[in-house]
């Protein structure tokens, strides 16, 4: 009997392998044969899966992304927003390695109005998210009802952008702890309980 393969559990195994890749040796010295590698896979296997080097370079982004928008969604009205934003800091290995290759597409969206569109599209969703947990505590009664959702969400994400850029380039000057100081003295104020 033929190995039943989960085709959309090896995509993302494959999306996983490029993140790796891109993150140790950049986006441009990303190499199908290396990513075939990572995922302990053939290039014939990614060609299978994606079309060429630039899908597989999408995979790797949309799976950024939607690990991010999953961690938003799986929040709740009674999850504190500054812990939810911590968790998208860079203060361990992997997120680090996250960061550098997310920081990697912005600088080819720059040149790519495609990819820009792709990445408005994704900060619209991460801003959305924000706002409906804001909206939601608000609700509740755990956030002021003079917050306004969608701004406050789009300072949280810059906030959170800033910190990532900055440790991306100056790790030993921003190390877990400072991140995580300085997140609670921009976030904090802007979330007042009333």
């Amino acid at each position: 009997m033929p190995k039943k393969i989960d085709h959309n559990a090896r995509r993302r195994d494959i999306a996983r392998a490029a993140i790796s890749v891109i993150g140790e040796q950049g986006i441009d010295n990303t190499r199908l044969v290396d990513v075939a590698r990572a995922a302990n896979a053939t290039t014939g296997a990614i060609t299978h899966y994606f079309e060429g080097k630039d899908a597989l370079l999408l995979a790797a982004l949309d799976r950024l992304a939607q690990d991010i928008l999953h961690a938003i969604r799986h929040a709740t009205a009674d999850d504190d927003l500054v812990e939810l934003a911590a968790l998208l800091l860079p203060v361990d290995e992997q997120r680090l390695r996250d960061w550098r290759v997310w920081l990697s597409f912005f600088g080819r969206a720059v040149g790519d109005p495609a990819l820009a569109r792709i990445n408005k599209a994704y900060y619209e969703e991460f801003r959305d998210g924000i706002a409906g947990l804001i909206r939601a505590q608000q609700k509740l009664g755990k956030l002021s009802r003079d917050i306004a959702p969608a701004s406050t969400a789009d300072a949280i994400i810059s906030v959170i952008d800033g910190f990532g850029v900055r440790t991306s380039l100056e790790r030993e000057e921003w190390p877990p702890e400072r991140q995580r100081q300085q997140l609670e003295a921009m976030l904090r104020p802007l979330l007042p309980s009333r």
